[in-house]
């Protein structure tokens, strides 16, 4: 085993320094003591060796981790997102009125949309007899204004029509069956020549019925392409003699509304038919030009 001298500075009695050699399990403890003793000193001084500011910045850390953090700390922390913008649609608005065209007898017209447009079997033949002096005439369209564009009024139904006779002479298509013109009274209502939308045309008026039922139509006649175009506009009123709440409606109002239709039509002249010299009137007649508003404002 090996031995470890340890020196002492203590004088013995003799004035002369002596050495103590310990052995054995006696210097085995003194040497683990001294070990231990020795760690210890090693770990206090590196203990007191950390700095100041690391202990206060690691006390801040964990007194700022044990804050809660508020709901604005949280969305600023957030990176902001846009949301994206869904494409706006385009909503095209549909005109307010619509052009019709007769392929067949070259006649078109603008209407308001909102007016019911009759063909074929869905005419009524009843809803104005036509004005031709001589049978052979056929009906092509027709268009009926709404009935509640004049609530609380007599008006029964309100319609232009477009009737076409192909068996006529230019000189029948001036004249009209009813009524019947009569040169000694002047009271009765003669045919006139009006200009309107550019056409030259023969105009009669025809009214019928009783005061509680009644027909009022307007007839104007066209010579074209061999034919005589007729575009009748014509109302009927029906109202009980004792409802105060109905009142009579306003003719002229009516007539001005079919009028802005009859001033769109257009007749398309075929080859063999360009424009010709426009005829003098009959005797008796007188010319007159009407001027409507537009159709869209009308139909407001």
């Amino acid at each position: 085993m090996t031995k470890l001298n340890c020196f002492s500075s203590v004088p013995n009695n003799t004035g002369s320094t002596h050495g103590f050699r310990f052995g054995g399990k006696s210097g085995m403890a003194v040497i683990s003591g001294l070990l231990i003793s020795s760690l210890l000193a090693v770990g206090c001084s590196k203990e007191k060796s950390t700095p100041a500011g690391s202990e206060t910045q690691t006390s801040a850390n964990q007194t700022t981790l044990n804050q809660p953090i508020s709901a604005n700390q949280m969305a600023s922390a957030v990176p902001a997102t846009v949301p994206a913008q869904a494409p706006k649609k385009v909503v095209k608005k549909r005109p307010s009125a619509v052009t019709y065209k007769d392929q067949t007898y070259g006649v078109s017209f603008r209407y308001p949309r909102k007016y019911a447009l009759k063909t074929g079997d869905d005419l009524d033949s009843k809803s104005a007899p036509m004005d031709f002096v001589q049978p052979g005439g056929v009906s092509a369209v027709a268009v009926e204004l709404p009935k509640d564009l004049y609530p609380s009024t007599d008006l029964a139904s309100a319609f232009f029509l477009v009737n076409v006779n192909q068996s006529v002479t230019e000189a029948e298509c001036g004249q009209f069956a009813v009524p019947q013109p009569i040169p000694s009274d002047k009271g009765t209502v003669q045919p006139s020549k009006m200009a309107l939308g550019g056409l030259e045309l023969q105009e009669v008026e025809d009214i019928s019925g009783e005061d509680m039922k009644q027909a009022d139509t307007k007839y104007y006649h066209l010579f074209q392409n061999s034919a005589c175009y007729e575009f009748a506009l014509g109302l009927s009123t029906e109202s009980v003699g004792d409802d105060e709440t109905v009142t009579p409606v306003d003719r002229e109002k009516v007539f001005r509304r079919l009028e802005t239709i009859l001033a769109t039509v257009k007749v398309k002249p075929t080859p063999a038919h360009v424009a010709t010299t426009a005829e003098t009137a009959p005797s008796g007649q007188t010319s007159t030009a009407v001027s409507t508003p537009p159709l869209d404002e009308v139909a407001k």
